[in-house]
């Protein structure tokens, strides 16, 4: 677990990108092409502040303090996940791919990185303090889960010249992926002895290098459709509704499936008894794996995309209004993943600059501020920049995750 949210955080600092920015409404694109370019990753976790996750990812001593400030805030489900997406999209108003004039032509590329994770406090209990202190009790590791997923998304599709709403199917490249959860798991400790009951499954493909490793292949249907209406007082409002990832993931039959179901006895053994032995010494023949029943075969695996679903209200760029609520809510089918919620304000005091505000609760985290400051140059080159946790990128105790955010789009 640790080397594969290590590889993830190292990409995610390199690329200095993170969680995707407030989309403002523009116009229709009703001739020309518009590119953009954008990126969003995050990581953040509700349980595992900032001085325990700098330490675990990128090194350091996790002292004491350290560890009991974070048991102090352990809930019953701790959760860490991270999302990482480069991406470039195309629209062309002069390519008509159906036929009909209303509608022209998009294409996209994209590199996606996933984790999604939640660790049992008595199983974090174990890994940080391990169970001498818990003679007598039971330790419960049930439903502990850890999943990371690189996939390529290459997508063709058609989009509404009025409303820039869009719909693609993409081809997908599964690069690796990683997935195990426990169910009915525990540990019991005796003075003399360990009684550890495991059940679970999961799966790993074979190959974690090339970095574009093609180990599995599938398919997925993005949809990004705008609703424009009038109010009463005949403002216009925008509702965004977003339906991403909604694919699979075929991998090839090279891919490790592993199972474990086993209530497994240990008494005290000194350590010398497996050491400076003869190679042909009973003690050199045991394998702790095969002690504790893990199974482990080859072959085919079929997994689900992290399909996310999000409906948001957009503020329109050159509005007469220059406060304008932003609001909505995002979804993640994981079970790691709490509903999103966001709302704040958009503020635009010129035609070519704006910025916003957002409280927002939930995901893999718990409340976080955000800060968003937006740019047009001669409406034809948009820069964004901002962050959705500016706690967590200022504070190691009080923060629980980083973000940062960027994104460009033209017009030609």
């Amino acid at each position: 677990m640790k080397k594969v949210i290590i590889t993830l955080s190292l990409a995610l600092s390199c690329n200095a990108f993170s969680q995707e920015l407030t989309p403002v409404y523009e116009d229709s694109l009703t001739d020309g092409s518009l590119t953009r370019v954008s990126s969003f990753n995050y990581y953040s976790s509700n349980a595992f502040n900032n001085d325990l996750l700098d330490k675990f990812l990128f090194g350091g001593a996790i002292t004491t303090d350290i560890k009991d400030q974070v048991t102090k805030g352990l809930k019953r489900v701790n959760s860490f996940g991270a999302e990482a997406e480069q991406s470039i999209e195309h629209y062309n108003a002069n390519i008509n791919p159906i036929g009909n004039p209303k509608f022209g032509f998009t294409a996209s590329f994209s590199d996606n990185h996933f984790v999604s994770s939640n660790i049992s406090s008595d199983l974090y209990h174990t890994i940080f303090y391990g169970n001498a202190d818990s003679v007598g009790d039971t330790l419960d590791y049930s439903f502990s889960h850890l999943q990371y997923i690189h996939y390529q998304k290459i997508g063709f599709g058609v989009y509404d010249k009025r409303t820039l709403s869009s719909l693609r199917i993409n081809y997908v490249s599964g690069s690796k992926q990683t997935q195990g959860r426990l169910s009915n798991s525990f540990m019991y400790t005796a003075e003399d002895s360990i009684a550890l009951m495991l059940q679970g499954a999961g799966f790993r493909t074979d190959l974690t290098s090339p970095y574009f490793a093609m180990q599995g292949h599938g398919f997925s249907i993005d949809l990004n459709y705008n609703f424009l209406f009038e109010t009463k007082n005949g403002n216009e409002q925008i509702i965004n509704l977003k339906i991403s990832n909604l694919g699979l993931i075929a991998w090839n039959n090279e891919t490790n499936i592993y199972s474990i179901d086993s209530l497994t006895g240990y008494t005290g053994f000194d350590i010398k008894d497996f050491i400076n032995q003869p190679e042909d010494a009973p003690s050199k023949k045991y394998n702790f794996i095969d002690t504790l029943g893990l199974e482990q075969e080859k072959g085919s695996v079929i997994s689900t995309l992290p399909i996310e679903f999000a409906i948001q209200k957009m503020p329109k760029r050159n509005s007469d209004k220059k406060l304008q609520p932003i609001l909505g809510f995002k979804a993640i089918l994981t079970s790691d993943y709490f509903p999103y919620l966001f709302g704040g304000v958009y503020y635009a005091p010129t035609d070519n600059f704006s910025g916003s505000t957002r409280l927002s609760y939930g995901g893999f985290g718990g409340l976080q501020w955000g800060l968003d400051l937006n740019y047009w140059v001669k409406d034809k080159v948009y820069i964004g920049l901002g962050t959705f946790d500016m706690i967590g990128n200022i504070s190691k105790k009080y923060g629980f995750g980083r973000s940062v955010n960027l994104s460009a789009h033209f017009k030609l």
